[in-house]
Order: C-alpha cells, then structure tokens, then sequence
C-alpha cells in the first residue's frame, strides 16, 4: 500500500467518525434515550386522589395502625412461655 493509499483511507475513516459523530450531536431531546438534567415532566393536571379518595385512604391506614397496636398489646399482655434448659 503506497502513502497516498494510506493517507486517503485515513482521510475517508476521519472523515466517517466525524459525520457519525456530529449526527449524535445533532439528535432531537425527544430522542435521546435520558431526559435533560432541568427538564421537567409537565404538571399533573388532576390531583392523584380526590378529597374522598384521600380520606377513605387516611382512616384505612388508621383502622390499619389501630388494629396492630392491639395486636401488640395483646402479645404483651399475654406472658412468653417458658422453656426448660436441657
């Protein structure tokens, strides 16, 4: 292989990387696979529960806490069982 051989398939493969690379550089946001660092997702329009929704929820979790703080109480009044050491 002669040097202008070399110097034109060196010339055409810089050539190549530099196109390859100013089309990643040039790629749309919306394509890109990760959002932009400040970019934010639009704002949520409807709440994500209704007033109802969000008071039903709220005495569900108490009567839930309510229920294992008996539980808890009942264990501790009730004393462990011994065992005999062997």
């Amino acid at each position: 292989m002669s040097k202008n051989e070399r110097a034109i398939r060196l010339a055409a493969l810089a050539l190549g990387l530099s196109l390859t690379q100013s089309e990643a550089f040039a790629a749309e946001p919306s394509k890109n696979a990760y959002p932009g660092a400040f970019d934010r997702p639009p704002a949520n329009e409807q709440p994500a529960l209704t007033k109802d929704e969000q008071s039903k929820l709220k005495d569900d979790l108490t009567k839930a806490r309510d229920h294992q703080n008996s539980q808890v109480k009942t264990k501790e009044a009730t004393p462990a069982p011994r065992t005999k050491k062997p």
